[in-house]
């Protein structure tokens, strides 16, 4: 183990009691990356303008090569889990799995830079790398990751953003058409709210 991470680990790392709000806040932003990246891809799917579609496909495509990156760096290195080192305090049940790097930061990371990378959103994802800081400070405060797990995730998820951003007019030409079939189809089939008709221009309301 590397010292700096041993030593950051420890600077970051919670201690044994810590204050409710702040172990409420680690925890909530912890576990929260799948609930609330979906949400946000939902959201600028249903409500954005139907010109960024093909980057939010990408973007999603670019989130799974993420996290399949990950399993197969973990098929070659495995780190243990700082609590299965004795190591710090660990705040939350997790599996004595393979701890590098974190699928959470990876997530969350590579959902910001592939909505930076394709222009579909670059507020919101400068908006989701900033709360990915937040995920990675709360799953080392919280006992269950090293800091280098969170170096590693970063890496990844800027190689798999700008794998988005080169992907995306592929994408545009042969995938969206039938992704966007499927989509107007389930609507008009499940009779759902006119909010969720997708628009046919971008040209925002008058």
């Amino acid at each position: 183990m590397l010292q700096w991470n041993d030593t950051l680990f420890l600077l970051v790392n919670a201690p044994a009691h810590p204050g409710p709000a702040v172990l409420a806040i680690a925890i909530i932003l912890a576990e929260s990356p799948p609930v609330f990246g979906g949400a946000l891809l939902i959201g600028l799917w249903i409500w954005g303008m139907p010109s960024r579609r093909s980057g939010l496909l990408v973007t999603a495509a670019a989130v799974l090569v993420g996290q399949g990156i990950n399993q197969a760096i973990g098929v070659v290195w495995f780190e243990p889990r700082p609590f299965t080192l004795g190591v710090g305090h660990t705040l939350i049940v997790h599996a004595a799995d393979n701890s590098f790097p974190s699928d959470h930061a990876t997530f969350v990371w590579t959902l910001g830079a592939g909505l930076i990378a394709t222009g579909v959103a670059r507020h919101w994802g400068v908006v989701v790398c900033i709360y990915g800081l937040g995920v990675a400070w709360a799953r080392v405060f919280l006992g269950v990751h090293f800091p280098d797990d969170m170096a590693a995730s970063a890496l990844v998820a800027i190689a798999c953003g700008c794998l988005a951003g080169v992907a995306q007019p592929v994408v545009r030409l042969r995938v969206l058409p039938v992704v966007e079939g499927a989509y107007e189809t389930s609507l008009r089939l499940l009779r759902l709210p006119p909010a969720l008709i997708p628009r046919r221009t971008d040209q925002p309301k008058s």
